[in-house]
């Protein structure tokens, strides 16, 4: 290395015009430079040799420019620092916009110049002599402590005169505008220019004036090449002897600093614009359930103003929950899941608001946060009450209901069948026709009140079990009961059946026999005949999973108006003895099992009562049992 005395030895990677400039720009300056020129960044590493193999390099600066050859220049840097070779590294810049000042300087080159005439090179030449040689030991000078400090600051740093003109600027400042700083010296600043446009009373010549001992903010100002950047800044007065002479600026580019907080400020605002149009409540809360956000729902509808709440607690709003009870929802959160939970919220004014709260973790300005969503849900509380009303009174009416049942099923059943036997035995000791006649009344009206019985019966059943599931039922031991019910209540009665009925199962319970009970007692009732005739068939469809059962009668059938009408409840014809709850109670009964009934006419007269039910894939048809009621 070079010991202060003889000749510079200078390694230069670069092309022959910047050597050539070096050496003529060292000679101008009285200094002795042996300049040796390589083209690549790989030559020079080849030329400086390898420490590792016992070679030192016998240079004492290397100035490369910023376009190294193959190689870019910063890795021509570390690859230089790699071989322990602790050369001092200029990078000469000639006026592109490619490596910067400031990128240079961070990665630890010695120094960085930006030349475009000759005065660049003897900007240059200086700088090589006063690191290759420094003063004699313990001798620094201070202007060059000072000079090198300013010149590397990663800053705006300048030096302005008395009129806003340039003294002296840093590298970082002259890259910022594109120029070198002994381009800058004696030019306007644009930044002084800005600050006396938009601050009133002429802020700089107050600093000058010494009325005020700093000035410092923030501004937009454009570069020369059109770009708006946004500086923060900081002046101060440059005394020399007692007497201000200029200003000592610094400034720094910001703009991406700003970028970033407006972007994070927009994305704030549209978080709270998205949860104050939120109908429900929300909240952020804190893991010692502090309060520190909430939309503007939770506002209006607790009636404490923002600033309050964000005061508050979520004990302090919490009527449904200890204070336990509710710091041990918010420590056990679930690390990856939602908490799930229905307390009550006391309003300002001490109303009582039951709400569902939905919470989960989530990230909250750097910190883990809970954010819960509370719903309102004193609608659905005040319509479980009064669901829970009416299943009380339901079920009161239900087990009303079971007691009119047993009485009709038991006491006034059992009254009208004895009434029923008495009629008997006094129709077969009356001789006088009239009187038998009137007796044959006694016993028809009696049997038909005990069919009322078991309507009201299956009535009372029906209502009593709604929604219970449907099971396989066989079918033809039902039919059978049903029809010989029908044999003894009405003897005169002619009842003929299908001579084979398939073996079947359908989906239905132990009410099935009361549809074919009412149909069959609806053919007999409807005829003008003494003795009514009655047909009952049976059909299965393949493959369609259903069976039709027709009980068709030679009565006095029905008009098409009324074929859709005569299921319908209190329904029934004008000539009717019936109560009308028959055919109502079969439609209701078919439709529970998912199947269908409507009526046809029968020829040559009469109607055809037909009823579709479900098939049971796989069950059988039994005549050993059968689930229906006798």
């Amino acid at each position: 290395m070079h010991d202060g005395g003889g000749t510079v030895r200078l390694l230069v990677v670069a092309d022959s015009s910047v050597a050539a400039a070096t050496v003529e720009a060292a000679r101008r300056r009285g200094a002795r430079v042996d300049v040796e020129e390589v083209r690549t960044a790989t030559a020079a590493l080849e030329r400086l040799g390898d420490a590792d193999a016992g070679s030192d390099s016998d240079f004492d600066c290397v100035l490369a420019s910023t376009d190294a050859g193959e190689m870019d220049t910063l890795d021509f840097l570390a690859a230089v620092r790699r071989r322990a070779l602790d050369l001092p590294f200029f990078v000469v810049a000639d006026g592109g916009r490619g490596l910067t000042a400031s990128d240079a300087l961070d990665a630890g080159v010695t120094d960085y110049v930006r030349v475009r005439d000759r005065e660049g090179y003897d900007e240059v030449a200086a700088r090589v002599e006063r690191v290759v040689t420094p003063p004699a030991p313990g001798r620094v000078a201070q202007s060059l402590v000072y000079e090198r400090v300013f010149e590397q600051m990663l800053e705006g740093a300048c030096l302005y005169d008395r009129e806003g003109r340039f003294l002296l600027a840093s590298d970082y400042l002259a890259d910022f505008y594109g120029l070198t700083p002994a381009e800058l010296e004696g030019e306007r600043s644009l930044l002084v220019e800005t600050v006396r446009e938009e601050r009133p009373d002429d802020p700089y010549q107050r600093l000058l004036d010494g009325a005020v001992d700093s000035l410092e903010g923030e501004t937009e100002l454009v570069t020369p090449d059109g770009e708006s950047r946004t500086l923060s800044y900081r002046f101060a007065p440059f005394r020399v002897a007692g007497e201000v002479v200029g200003v000592i600026a610094v400034s720094r580019d910001i703009t991406d600093r700003r970028e970033r907080e407006r972007k994070l400020r927009r994305a704030r605002e549209e978080y709270q614009e998205l949860i104050d149009s939120m109908n429900d409540t929300v909240w952020v809360i804190d893991i010692d359930s502090h309060i520190l956000a909430v939309n503007e729902t939770a506002v209006e509808l607790l009636g404490y103003s923002r600033d309050e709440l964000l005061s508050m607690t979520v004990h302090d709003i919490d009527a449904g929950l200890s204070d336990d009870e509710a710091s041990a929802l918010i420590t056990q959160m679930p690390s990856d899941g939602t908490q799930v939970f229905e307390t009550v919220h006391r309003a300002r004014d001490g109303r009582e608001i039951p709400v569902e709260i939905s919470s989960s973790l989530v990230t909250y300005r750097g910190r883990t946060v809970v954010l819960s969503v509370a719903r309102d849900i004193t609608t659905r509380k005040r319509y479980e009450a009064e669901l829970r009303e009416q299943n009380r009174l339901l079920e009161t009416q239900r087990d009303e209901l079971s007691v009119l049942n047993q009485v009709v099923r038991h006491d006034v059943r059992n009254d009208l069948q004895l009434v029923t036997a008495y009629a008997e035995l006094l129709g077969e000791r009356v001789a006088d026709d009239e009187a038998r006649e009137y007796v044959d009344i006694v016993r028809k009206r009696a049997n038909h009140a005990v069919e009322l019985t078991e309507t009201a019966r299956d009535m009372a059943e029906m209502m009593r079990s709604r929604g219970v599931e449907t099971e396989p039922v066989p079918l033809v031991p039902v039919l059978r009961a049903e029809l010989a019910s029908l044999r003894e209540m009405a003897p005169n009665a002619s009842v003929t059946v299908d001579a084979e009925l398939p073996t079947v199962a359908v989906l239905a319970d132990d009410m099935l026999g009361s549809v074919f009970r009412n149909l069959l007692t609806n053919a007999v009732q409807h005829t003008d005949g003494d003795e009514p005739t009655i047909e009952v068939s049976v059909s299965e469809t393949e493959g369609d999973g259903r069976v039709v059962v027709r009980v068709a009668d030679d009565g006095r059938g029905v008009p098409d108006e009324r074929k859709e009408s005569i299921f319908a409840k209190d329904e029934k014809g004008l000539q009717s003895r019936g109560t009308g709850l028959g055919l109502y109670l079969v439609q209701s009964l078919v439709e529970k099992y998912g199947g269908d009934v409507w009526v046809e006419d029968n020829d040559p007269c009469g109607s055809v009562f037909a009823v579709e039910l479900r098939t049971a894939p796989g069950q059988a048809d039994s005549d050993q049992s059968s689930p229906t009621r006798s």
